[in-house]
């Protein structure tokens, strides 16, 4: 069936028809949410001296008249060689722009950060023959070939050294640490979506108690954590509802488990309020762009714990915190071992009692902690920033769409 579109004019069509990277710089576009990443790969674009305009948009819910208007002038305008938007952000939920970007014969690379399956929900209309994915983790891959994207590729996330930048400190004054949300009412705003489906929620219920919720399960989808009967219940709004369910609750419990084996050792954790619940020592929330870093370079060790979603790849701390000049534990992902000589630029654990032991032994042993630091921090800056990514989208826009020939899905 065919899918609707969205009526282009002659003239737009004419004024469009560009060929694509053949300037002197790359042009990007951005549809501007409010994820991070968007803001990274801004400051990317500008360091290294090629040309961006921005678009704001909604990260959830349709797009205000004059947002569609401005999108429309900007692309007349600034003639971008591709849009960049962050998890679909600004993208309609009947995929009518996508549509108009592939008349248009302009690029459209979308960069999950997220489960990509409670964002697309198995639709396909986002997938057209001028559409890029991107997935932070390998393991949704499949699933996005499978919706129909024509070109996947994995691209990890990475730092940005206009914010995290600095050399790593001679003395800490600050203990260990954990930065990051508790979790809580997240949590409680997500379980709240499933109340309703009372089978649902048990069935949910008993895949935390029996183990079943792990990375590795999580990735594979809901066929290994849910039983048969209930899931062939559920439509694509229930079975998005359950995926939050698990990511979000999933990750609370590694957290507080995370906080609760460490604060005997003199871990401290900064976030939110609810934090108080579960240490009474907890301090407050620590502002992302102008506290963070200094906090990484100041604390004897930061302490990492992947989230439920993301079985293989290395999550935003990863990065920041040695580009900053900290010295980071981490869980030992999988995708650790290609971004870095871990043995001699990370300290990662398997489980709760090497990370104890870890724990312990870095805290007796500050110069190795500084050494460490400073080889991730040479790694980051040298092949881990945004910029670095940038170059790579670049480099597949390039190739599928690097000359004025119409491309075929």
């Amino acid at each position: 069936m065919e899918m609707p579109r969205l009526e282009v004019s002659p003239r737009l069509r004419e004024l469009l028809a560009y060929d694509k990277l053949a300037g002197d710089v790359p042009r990007i576009l951005v549809l501007e949410s409010q994820y991070w990443l968007d803001a990274a790969c801004i400051n990317a674009a500008r360091a290294l001296g090629w040309e961006i305009e921005t678009v704001p948009v909604l990260m959830e819910g349709v797009l205000p008249r004059k947002t569609i208007e401005r999108l429309l002038a900007t692309l007349g305008d600034f003639r971008p060689d591709f849009i960049l938007s962050i998890n679909l952000s600004g993208m309609d939920v009947q995929g009518l722009f996508a549509r108009l970007f592939e008349d248009l014969q302009i690029p459209l690379v979308t960069w999950f950060v997220d489960d990509p399956r409670t964002i697309v929900m198995s639709r396909p209309v986002y997938a057209s023959a001028y559409t890029v994915a991107l997935t932070w983790e390998k393991a949704y891959c499949g699933y996005l070939e499978a919706v129909g994207f024509p070109v996947v590729h994995h691209l990890p996330l990475a730092a940005d050294p206009t914010v995290f930048n600095g050399e790593p400190a001679e003395s800490w004054d600050f203990p260990p640490a954990f930065v990051g949300n508790s979790m809580n009412s997240v949590a409680e705003s997500k379980w709240a979506c499933v109340k309703e489906h009372a089978e649902l929620a048990a069935e949910i219920h008993r895949a935390f108690e029996a183990g079943r919720v792990t990375r590795e399960n999580f990735s594979r989808g809901l066929e290994v954590l849910l039983d048969a009967d209930v899931l062939d219940e559920l439509d694509e709004e229930a079975r998005r509802h359950a995926e939050l369910v698990f990511f979000v609750e999933g990750t609370r419990r590694l957290r507080h488990a995370l906080v609760r084996l460490l604060e005997p050792e003199g871990l401290e954790v900064y976030g939110d309020a609810a934090w108080r619940q579960v240490t009474p020592k907890a301090k407050g929330p620590v502002n992302y762009t102008h506290d963070l870093p200094g906090l990484y370079r100041r604390c004897e060790i930061n302490l990492n714990s992947t989230s439920i979603q993301m079985p293989e790849t290395a999550n935003q701390r990863v990065f920041d915190c040695p580009a900053a000049g900290g010295f980071l534990l981490t869980d030992a992902q999988k995708d650790l071992f290609d971004l870095f000589d871990v043995k001699r630029e990370v300290a990662c654990y398997s489980s709760p009692e090497e990370c104890i032991e870890l724990f312990r032994a870095y805290r007796k042993n500050p110069m190795a902690r500084r050494d460490i630091a400073a080889r991730a921090r040479k790694r980051v800056l040298g092949e881990h920033t945004y910029a670095h990514r940038l170059q790579r989208i670049v480099a597949i826009v390039k190739e599928r769409f690097g000359s004025r020939q119409a491309v075929s899905p």
